[in-house]
């Protein structure tokens, strides 16, 4: 896992954290527009550091280095936590933490991937998909997802295509079985937790993309004061490219919680 800060000197601290297949390279456009009011720090997670040494394994033991970062790094606060997709799980994880203070969090599109009995199909086949084609945008420089996938991100390949230098395509079969595994047993997992009103909490999600009706069910039941915010128009992480409208209703709910 590496960690990269932009303007340290500034008061406010944030933490952005990637989606599947990302590097910390997916808010370079945002970075720039945030350092001079914040402290931000990005995260390149364990399979995707492109140190080519490090595996992912499970959400929970990625929030456990970031609560070590946050507790070593900045006193053992950190403002706000902004994840995109598969970032939302160690992200709410955080929650889980009793050693570090959070002073909100923001998930958007951690999607529900729990398909009951076909769940061990789901495991042993699934991650295949996105693997060969990394491993063919290692080759070739392009990828391109089939379009039952691009129907649930509610994106288009095209889109895809500028999101390349973002992602870290150099990734091991390993990591890609521990993500879509994560993506299965986050939910189940949560909805062991018993709930939690302590943190402002809140789930953003691209009007065009699904598989996000169960996953908030879940997270009201585990976040009864979660906000819910849907972004008209947008698919999957599109709200990242919309970098304005991002920024304005991140510090929204930074206002409205008090951080």
């Amino acid at each position: 896992m590496k960690f990269y800060e932009f303007g340290k000197g500034n008061e406010k601290t944030i933490m952005l954290l990637p989606g599947n297949l990302m590097t910390h390279r997916q808010y370079e456009k945002l970075v720039p527009m945030l350092e001079n009011k914040y402290h931000i720090i990005t995260v390149s997670f364990d399979g995707f550091d492109e140190t080519g040494e490090t595996t992912y394994t499970t959400a929970e033991k990625q929030a456990e280095k970031l609560a070590e970062y946050i507790k070593g790094n900045l006193n053992r606060r950190i403002d706000l936590v902004y994840a995109e997709s598969l970032g939302g799980c160690p992200a709410t994880y955080l929650t889980r933490e009793k050693d570090i203070s959070v002073g909100g969090i923001i998930i958007s599109g951690t999607s529900y991937w729990n398909l009951g009995i076909f769940n061990s199909l789901a495991r042993n086949t699934l991650y295949k998909i996105p693997y060969k084609f990394m491993s063919k945008a290692k080759k070739e420089g392009t990828i391109k997802l089939p379009n039952w996938l691009l129907k649930s991100i509610g994106r288009s390949n095209e889109e895809i295509q500028s999101m390349l230098s973002q992602m870290c395509v150099d990734v091991t079969s390993e990591t890609m079985y521990a993500t879509f595994s994560e993506g299965i047993d986050f939910y189940l997992n949560v909805a062991k937790w018993e709930s939690n009103t302590s943190i402002p909490f809140a789930c953003w999600y691209g009007e065009k993309e699904s598989n996000m009706k169960k996953a908030i069910k879940e997270l009201k039941r585990a976040f009864p004061n979660i906000e819910i915010h849907s972004f008209k128009g947008l698919g999957h992480g599109e709200i990242v490219n919309n970098e304005d409208v991002l920024i304005k209703e991140l510090e929204t709910f930074m206002k409205k919680n008090s951080i």
